[in-house]
Order: structure tokens, then sequence, then C-alpha cells
């Protein structure tokens, strides 16, 4: 004696998972547009503790492309990335000129002379923005929740419909 499990009637829905592929794409760019301005966001906030004139924090931008999702900051300093000097730091900077660094420096409430020297000759400190967002938890959050959300939506819009 045997028990038996027979199923049938899968072809209709064979065929709508066939379709996936395009329908994927459409669900994936959804979804990572949304989470490009959550992390957006996110990125401006952990930026911010490091403002001076809020350039670099209102520079973070995202673009979408296939499957993926980019984000952060464009501005510039000069001709050098803005967000790579925040976030990599750099070498002494011999030919320092001191008008900025006073700026800087009356900003922050500290001794320009100071700032201006350490720079000159052991650099800018890096301060990982990139590190400290991926680190965040609503950052991994909204990645757990858009992974799950674009397995949510492309089941219910492939089986929209099903017999």
């Amino acid at each position: 004696m045997t028990f038996s499990i027979r199923v049938e009637g899968l072809q209709p829905l064979i065929q709508r998972f066939s379709r996936a592929p395009q329908i994927a794409n459409q669900v994936v760019r959804a979804r990572m547009d949304g989470l490009g301005r959550r992390i957006k966001f996110i990125m401006r906030q952990s930026i911010k503790p490091n403002r001076y004139t809020g350039a670099l924090e209102e520079s973070v931008e995202y673009a979408v492309g296939d499957k993926r999702v980019e984000i952060g900051p464009t501005a510039k300093r000069g001709r050098f990335d803005a967000g790579l000097l925040l976030e990599m730091g750099t070498g002494p900077i011999p030919n320092l000129p001191f008008a900025a660094i006073a700026k800087w420096a009356e900003f922050r409430g500290v001794p320009a002379g100071a700032v201006w020297w350490k720079i000159k000759t052991k650099g800018v400190t890096p301060h990982p923005f990139l590190q400290r967002t991926a680190d965040r938890g609503d950052t991994q959050v909204a990645v757990r929740n858009t992974a799950a959300g674009i397995a949510e939506d492309l089941t219910a819009r492939i089986m929209k419909d099903a017999p």
C-alpha cells in the first residue's frame, strides 16, 4: 500500500513564471528607487557630524541602475571629490592655503594655526561615513526590507490572475 500525491494543472503557473525576468526588472527598479531614497537620507545623517557648509551633505544623490542603486555625494573641493576626502582623509598638504582653514576653524571654534599646521604636516583625518552608513541599523533594516519587498512584489505580480 502507498500514499500517492499528484500535482496537476501546473502549466499555466509555469507559463506565468516564464514572464518573471521581465516583471523582475520592473519590481527591482521600483524597490531599489525606494531603497536609494532611504539610504540617501541615512547617508546625509552620517555625514552631518562633519558638516561645514552643508554642501557635501546636500550633494548626496542616488542613481538606480540595472538591479542596483548607487548612493553617494557629488560635491567637489576644487578638483577633488569631497566625499573621498572626508572618507579617506589625505596625506600632508604642503601648499595649504591658510584662509580656507581659518574659515573652517572659526566655524568649529578651534585654533586655526594648529589645524592648518596639522593638515600641512600630517593631512586630513579620515571620517569613514560610508562605513557608518552601512553599519547603521536603519540601513540594514532598509536593505532587508527591500529584499523581502522584491520577493513579495515579484511573487504577487507573477501570481496575479493565476488560475
